[in-house]
């Protein structure tokens, strides 16, 4: 677009507040009702300074979920925009995963037109009557913080500003726009050149100080206090905070079921995820934003322990069960809370020293076993933590993963927090591999690696992934873990039935994926250099080739490497 909008629609509108209000791209799959939106574009370039970048996605939900990874690595939302009831139909598996791990962007969806004649977005093919819905929203009202139809031109923009302002305040989230043609089409009021938005984000929440006070005091008494923690902010004000926090004051931190890293791999304090063993021994457990902070099946805090939760929304009130026992829940920016609590401990002065000492012994005997673990795999076929050994090696100083059924967070080295970004609580498959895209776009420079199960990298819809990676120059290295089956079903039966029929079975049923497809094939329809790794001690070397490729080529990179069964 150029930088002036005359005669402008509500199409101009919708793109021009976006665009002022911080969003960087719109990603798209379009369908008849975007006639407005390409018309805005074909006015005025797609290149100009007033609406976002659109970036075409051949599939909904790798959509959503590039504007999903775009967000974990740069804290700034996108836009999302797909064809009317069906598009966003495939666009909702998307929207559960952003839900489930509160992340922020605009979804918006074409409306098949309210009128029949006399308009210019008036109905015009029999698929607008089988398309219309009586109400639409429902079908995302649930997994976003806001909804709401756009109605008239003239408020277009301001629907936008506030839609962003909402997404933004915390806890972050996604909202929903619907956007019927008609009002698309219609005149908007001028749109000044930089319009400052109707709307911001509200500001974080500040903790209580008599709860800060409380906590701390529980904290600095316990002879065996423990962090719980689970995911960080863009922005890693929370993982620093939380790891000089634990230092400081001798508190052990148990990372678990990470969805996007805290704390880096060779800190002190941390000692793994090994609930069972660490939980019921805790006498103080402080739980940092954690959706799913343990499995209450497997491990509980001892019945006199003292257990806070601290975040935006402690008791995550969007999810209807989650009864883990709360002594006292602090509302409040994570950072916020994180540093008024650190700042309260010293008054308290807790014996640092010797928690410090426990603390590292258990960090030690944590990172043996790791490596242990890398290297029971590294012969024959390998092992997820042999791959995430190896691709630890590659990372260099900025290096980070997308991880969808390959080896959890432990077992990778990270260099600090966000370097590791896994698949949400709602573990809607497909996920990783758009994510990983949306995190390439966001930095070109940035060697960002997808390690993904060779089930879901069929979710991903690879060939549009693929086709999207080439489109756009994104250099992604992709590691496909192929053990031609879908380990997680066979997996969870055992956990349901150890001494069941299935777990005697040659074949658990339900879990084949065999005959594998070649899926080096699928990603060189997309001119992607991919090779196959069938032997565990060939891929330092193929993940090396692969780098070179990737810094010297620019073209993205594909490895289908045989592991074992988990």
């Amino acid at each position: 677009m150029t930088d002036t909008i005359e005669n402008p629609t509500g199409a101009d509108a919708v793109l021009f507040s976006l665009k002022a209000n911080g969003v960087d791209y719109l990603f798209a799959n379009a369908g008849s009702d975007f006639a407005p939106i390409i018309e805005s574009y074909a006015r005025r370039g797609e290149e100009g300074t007033i609406a976002p970048k659109p970036v075409i996605v051949p599939h909904e939900a790798a959509l959503v979920a590039m504007a999903h990874g775009y967000y974990l690595v740069t804290g700034r939302p996108q836009a999302a925009m797909v064809h009317v009831n069906v598009g966003l139909a495939n666009a909702v598996m998307g929207l559960i995963n952003a839900h489930a791990d509160d992340v922020p962007l605009i979804m918006m969806s074409g409306r098949t037109p309210l009128t029949e004649h006399d308009r210019p977005g008036a109905r015009r093919t029999p698929i607008q009557y089988g398309q219309e819905q009586f109400d639409q929203s429902g079908m995302v009202r649930e997994l976003v913080k806001w909804d709401y139809e756009l109605r008239y031109a003239e408020n277009a923009a301001n629907l936008v500003s506030r839609g962003h302002a909402i997404a933004m305040s915390e806890p972050v989230g996604a909202v929903y726009l619907s956007l019927p043609r008609e009002p698309l089409c219609e005149p908007a009021p001028a749109l000044g050149e930089a319009r400052t938005p109707i709307q911001v984000a509200a500001t974080p929440a500040a903790p209580d100080p008599q709860a800060i006070e409380q906590a701390a005091a529980w904290l600095a008494a316990a002879n065996n206090p423990l962090i719980v923690c689970q995911r960080g902010d863009p922005a890693g004000k929370m993982a620093a905070l939380l790891g000089a926090l634990a230092e400081r004051h001798g508190i052990a931190v148990s990372e678990v079921f990470a969805t996007r890293n805290v704390m880096p791999s060779d800190h002190p304090m941390l000692v793994g995820p090994n609930l069972a063993e660490l939980l019921p021994a805790a006498d103080a457990v402080l739980v940092v934003d954690a959706p799913v902070a343990w499995i209450e099946n497997d491990a509980q805090p001892a019945a006199d322990a003292h257990v806070i939760h601290i975040g935006p929304d402690p008791l995550f009130a969007r999810m209807p069960v989650r009864s883990y026992r709360v002594s006292l829940a602090i509302t409040g920016n994570t950072a916020r809370t994180l540093a008024a609590l650190d700042a309260a401990l010293e008054a308290h002065a807790p014996a640092a020293a010797t928690r410090r000492d426990a603390a590292l012994a258990r960090h030690q005997a944590y990172r043996a076993k790791v490596a242990k673990a890398a290297e029971s795999g590294s012969r024959g076929a390998a092992s997820k933590a042999w791959v995430a050994h190896c691709v630890s090696e590659i990372l260099g100083d900025d290096g980070i993963v997308f991880n969808e059924r390959g080896a959890p967070s432990p077992f990778y080295t990270l260099k600090s927090g966000n370097r590791f970004f896994g698949n949400t609580p709602a573990g809607g498959l497909g996920w990783a591999l758009p994510a990983a895209l949306g995190a390439q776009l966001a930095d070109r420079e940035r060697l960002v690696v997808c390690v993904v199960g060779d089930g879901s990298y069929m979710f991903a819809n690879p060939v549009a992934c693929h086709q999207v990676a080439e489109a756009h120059g994104l250099t992604l290295l992709t590691v496909i873990l192929n053990n031609g089956a879908w380990d997680a079903v066979r997996l969870s039966t055992l956990e349901v039935y150890p001494e069941g029929f299935a777990s005697r079975a040659n074949q658990t049923p339900l879990s084949s994926l065999s005959p594998s497809p070649d899926y080096g094939a699928i990603a060189a329809g997309s001119r992607a250099w991919t090779r196959a790794v069938g032997e565990a001690e060939d891929l330092p070397a193929a993940l090396a080739e692969a780098v070179a490729v990737i810094r010297d080529e620019r073209r993205q990179a594909v490895l289908d490497v045989r592991v074992r069964p988990d």
